[in-house]
C-alpha cells in the first residue's frame, strides 16, 4: 500500500510518498517547493493570498501524489500554521478546494516524530538531534527512551532573521546578537551543556541546505551512506558567510530557497556545537513525515487522510462522548453558587417570608400584630406636638432598666 505525507512548513512544501506495510515504511519519492507563508501574514492571519498560494500548490501535490499510485494522503502542519490566528478559515478552505484534512501538530509531537523517524542514531555515542525550523527549534536527547527528552522551542530562524539582520546575511555584529539571544532561549529552556552530548544528528530541509554548502565550501563529498560535517571546516564556513566575497555564489549554487536563513542557521549550529561539545556532526535525510507516517503505521497517531480509492476525505477518530446518564429529579449538578435543592423548591409556599441577607425582617406575628394605642418605639429625639409641646402618651412605654 502506497502512503503520501505533505508537510506545511514555514519555507517550503514538501512530501514524500512511502510503499508501506504494517510496520515499516520505504520511501521512493520526494519532493520539496519554495512556498514562505510566513511572508503573507496580517495581523497574525494568513491572507486571502497567502490561503491561494498554499492550495494551488496542495492541489499540484496532490495530483502527483494520485499519479505515483498514492492510495492515502496526509496533511500536515507545524509551526508555520501553529500560531495563525484564521486557522480554522484556512483549513476550512484546503478542506473545501484539496479534499485535504489540515493535522496541525503541537511542538512537543513535531519533536517526537523528529525523534522516532532518527532512532536509527541511537546507535552512536550520546546523541543529540537538531532541528532548525523557521519558526520553531526541536533537541531531542536520541539516547532517552521517548518524550521526556524532547524539548520545542517557540523561535526559529524566520524569527532570527527579521529581529537581527538588516541585509541578507548577519555581519559580525549581528551574528554576536544572534547567539546571545539563543544562549538566553536556551539557557532558560534549560538544554544541556558540555559533557551531555557527544554527536549531533542534524534535521530538517535548512541543515540539509547547509551541508550542501558545507559540501561545497571545504571540498568534501559524502564518503558513506551517512553525511558527515567536521567542526574546524565548519567553524570556517561560517566565517566566511560572515565576511566572504562570495559567499552569494556559494549560497545560490546549493540553496537559493533558503539564501535568507543559512546566515542565522549557521550561527546556531557553531554556538550549538560548541555548547556541546560535539565530536561526530552527523545530517540526517528524514524529518517529522517520515516519523508521523511511522507512527500512523504503527497505530500511535491519527489523522485525518484523503483516500484516492474512496475519491473522499477520512477524518480523524475523535473521542467518543460520554454517556449520558438517565434523567433524575434532582437537577443536574453545576458550578458556581449551589441552587437550592429541588425538594425545597417544589415545597408549598409558607407564611413565613423567605430567608434574606442584610437586616433581618420583623417577624410575622409582629407585623400581623393589632395595632396599639401606644406609638412605636422609635429612636431619635422625641416628636413634638403642633404646639411645640412633647405628645403626651396614653401609655406609657416600659423602658429597660426602669419603670415609667
Amino acid at each position: 500500500m502506497k502512503y503520501s505525507v505533505i508537510d506545511i512548513s514555514s519555507s517550503s512544501l514538501s512530501m514524500i510518498v512511502a510503499v508501506c506495510d504494517a510496520e515499516k515504511a520505504e520511501i521512493v519519492f520526494k519532493e520539496r517547493a519554495p512556498l514562505s507563508l510566513v511572508q503573507y501574514l496580517e495581523d497574525g492571519g494568513l491572507s486571502a493570498r497567502g490561503t491561494e498560494k498554499l492550495i494551488c500548490m496542495l492541489q499540484g501535490f496532490k495530483e502527483t501524489a494520485a499519479e505515483l499510485g498514492a492510495q492515502r494522503a496526509y496533511l500536515i502542519a507545524t509551526a508555520a500554521l501553529r500560531h495563525v490566528k484564521n486557522f480554522d478559515e484556512v483549513a476550512a478552505a484546503v478542506m473545501e478546494q484539496t479534499g485535504f484534512s489540515v493535522n496541525l501538530l503541537d511542538g512537543e509531537t513535531e519533536a517526537y516524530c523528529d525523534y522516532v523517524a532518527n532512532a536509527y542514531y541511537q546507535a552512536f555515542d550520546r546523541p543529540v538531534l537538531i532541528d532548525l525550523g523557521g519558526k520553531s527549534i526541536e533537541v531531542c536527547d536520541l539516547s532517552g527512551s521517548g518524550r521526556e527528552g524532547l524539548l520545542s522551542l517557540p523561535f526559529g530562524l524566520l524569527d532570527l532573521y527579521r529581529k537581527f539582520i538588516s541585509d541578507i546575511y548577519p555581519d559580525e555584529k549581528e551574528a554576536k546578537q544572534i547567539k546571545r539571544y539563543a544562549k538566553e532561549k536556551f539557557d532558560r529552556a534549560g538544554l544541556p551543556k558540555q559533557g551531555t552530548y557527544a554527536t549531533c544528528v542534524l534535521v530538517g530541509a535548512t541543515s540539509a541546505a547547509l551541508y550542501d554548502i558545507y559540501a561545497e565550501f571545504s571540498g568534501e563529498g559524502q564518503a558513506s551512506d551517512v553525511k558527515t560535517i567536521r567542526r574546524k571546516k565548519f567553524k570556517k564556513l561560517v566565517g566566511h558567510l560572515l565576511t566572504g566575497e562570495d559567499r552569494s555564489r556559494l549560497v545560490l549554487n546549493n540553496a537559493p530557497e533558503k539564501i535568507y536563513l543559512i546566515g542565522s542557521a549557521a550561527v546556531v549550529l557553531k554556538y550549538l556545537f560548541k555548547r556541546f561539545d560535539a565530536e561526530t556532526i552527523l545530517v540526517s535525510d528524514r524529518g517529522v513525515k517520515e516519523g508521523y507516517l511511522q507512527l500512523v503505521l504503527e497505530g500511535r497517531q491519527t489523522g485525518g487522510y484523503y483516500d484516492f480509492v474512496a475519491g473522499r476525505i477520512n477524518e480523524a477518530p475523535r473521542p467518543a462522548p460520554a454517556r449520558s446518564a438517565p434523567a433524575r429529579s434532582a437537577p443536574a449538578k453545576r458550578r458556581g453558587r449551589p441552587k437550592k435543592s429541588e425538594s425545597a423548591a417544589s415545597a408549598p409556599a409558607r407564611s413565613a417570608p423567605a430567608k434574606r441577607r442584610g437586616r433581618p425582617k420583623k417577624s410575622e406575628s409582629a407585623a400581623s400584630a393589632p395595632a396599639r394605642s401606644a406609638p412605636a418605639k422609635r429612636r431619635g429625639r422625641p416628636k413634638k406636638s403642633e404646639n411645640g409641646a412633647p405628645m403626651p402618651a396614653t401609655a406609657p412605654a416600659e423602658r429597660d432598666g426602669e419603670d415609667v
